[in-house]
């Protein structure tokens, strides 16, 4: 009688192939393939760390047996599991220097194996250690940008913002965030010379006209009311802002003025006419030109703009006063006279509209005795 072949042996439970795993491990014995997930997995399931990282550093020890999955599951184990986010950060800037891993594949394949969602002190910690890793400088603005943006908007770290700003800065001169940035620091403690560097360092960094236009106006703007510096105040606006549909017109009015440069206001509020619809706008315009025409003496042109102005608004006080005080200077008592009743009868206060009458009638009386009636 034949004998039948004995029974297959019983699969050995998981506590023994772990025993049998760690054994091998210990013992310096070699896994690959297969075998070596399978240890793996099963030293992760029971959280036998020792011979897991003895496992992986054997491989990424050698660059023949380096591969991006071991130091993903490193610095995995190390984020999550044992919660030392330095020694995952670490393990990363390991990763980024020996697989030559650009910044957006890290992005993309690593980091969010290895954090928890949102958790952007870990997140910030890890790019802190990777940044100066990675292999191109556009990649270094790309790490150096994103950490800003955490420490600015997510864990509010300035000092360690202010740091790496500074270091944006020096990697990158023209990095439209950083200059913006210290722009602000500047401006809050008013140190206007380095606002005024930075916004003329902007005006070479920005790249479309109305980020132009904006940037060129605030520092027309810091140069006259912060460093009263008139002239270069309407130098930048008429080298800048020709095109610009923002309105500039009283920087430019300001600047003039305080040059004392009548004929440049001129020259602004006649600009200001071709682009303001309004009546009432348009005969406070016409208001300021007469006014500015009747400081320089030129009192025809005083004359004319303060009559447009009544005309467009016949309710401004201010126009009729002026229309009287020209005829004044140029002794035409005839106009004068018509101005006046034209005053009285827009004046609503009692006493006033008295007063006014009283002096039309003087100035009748005036005018009938030296025509000799």
């Amino acid at each position: 009688m034949a004998l039948s072949p004995p029974p297959p042996p019983a699969p050995a439970s998981e506590p023994e192939r772990l025993r049998r795993l760690v054994a091998q491990v210990d013992g310096g014995s070699s896994l690959t393939g297969e075998a070596r997930e399978d240890a793996l997995e099963l030293f992760e399931r029971y959280e036998c760390w020792a011979p897991y990282f003895r496992l992986i550093k054997k491989g990424i020890d050698h660059p023949s047996t380096r591969v991006l999955a071991d130091y993903v599951r490193l610095a995995r184990v190390q984020s999550l599991y044992l919660e030392d986010v330095f020694a995952a950060a670490e393990t990363c800037a390991q990763m980024v220097q020996q697989m030559k891993l650009p910044y957006k594949r890290f992005m993309e394949e690593v980091l969010l194996k290895i954090t928890e969602p949102e958790d952007f002190s870990a997140e910030s910690a890890i790019l802190s250690a990777i940044c100066e890793k990675l292999g191109s400088k556009d990649d270094l603005i790309d790490c150096l940008e994103r950490l800003c943006m955490l420490f600015e908007k997510k864990t509010h770290n300035d000092s360690q913002l202010a740091k790496t700003y500074e270091r944006l800065l020096s990697v990158d001169p023209h990095n439209v965030k950083a200059l913006r940035y210290f722009k602000l620091i500047y401006t809050q403690n008013n140190e206007w010379d380095e606002v005024v560097q930075i916004l003329k360092t902007l005006l070479k960094a920005v790249r479309r006209p109305q980020e132009l236009y904006r940037v060129a106006q605030e520092l027309a703007a810091i140069h006259l009311y912060q460093q009263d510096r008139a002239q270069d105040a309407i130098k930048v606006v008429e080298t800048y802002c020709a095109e610009s549909p923002l309105d500039t017109s009283t920087i430019l009015f300001d600047a003039y003025q305080r040059l004392a440069d009548w004929n440049g206001c001129l020259k602004v509020l006649r600009q200001c006419l071709l682009s303001v619809e309004d009546d009432y706008g348009r005969a406070v315009l016409h208001l300021k030109i007469a006014s500015l025409h009747e400081q320089l003496n030129q009192l025809d042109a005083a004359l004319d703009n303060f009559a447009k102005s009544s005309e467009l608004w016949p309710n401004l006080l201010d126009a009729i006063e002026g229309v009287i005080n020209v005829a004044l200077l140029k002794k035409d008592w005839a106009s004068i006279q018509k101005w006046l009743g034209i005053l009285t009868a827009k004046v609503q206060d009692e006493r006033l509209n008295a007063q006014l009458k009283q002096a039309a009638k003087r100035l009748q009386d005036g005018l009938d005795h030296a025509q000799g009636v």
